[in-house]
């Protein structure tokens, strides 16, 4: 793992088709850049969720579209 690598946690961890993805810092961003629009997972209760929203990069940051009263961002 080179320091251009995102850091691998459980939770972060590669389960389905790990040879498909990547923890390049740079290659993740230049995928990032490439899109407009991703589908955040959450759970609330036991009840999963899947939420389309757009989104920006900026930086090291990643941000999320959506109103701080929504069900989405308060879970997250």
């Amino acid at each position: 793992m080179s320091m251009q690598d995102f850091e691998r946690t459980e939770q972060t961890r590669l389960h389905r088709m790990p040879e498909r993805g990547s923890y390049d810092r740079k290659l993740v961003s230049t995928i990032l850049a490439e899109g407009l629009y991703c589908h955040v997972a959450f759970s609330v209760d036991g009840q999963p969720y899947v939420i389309p929203t757009i989104y920006a990069q900026i930086d090291d940051r990643l941000y999320i579209h959506g109103s701080a009263a929504s069900r989405m961002l308060r879970s997250i």
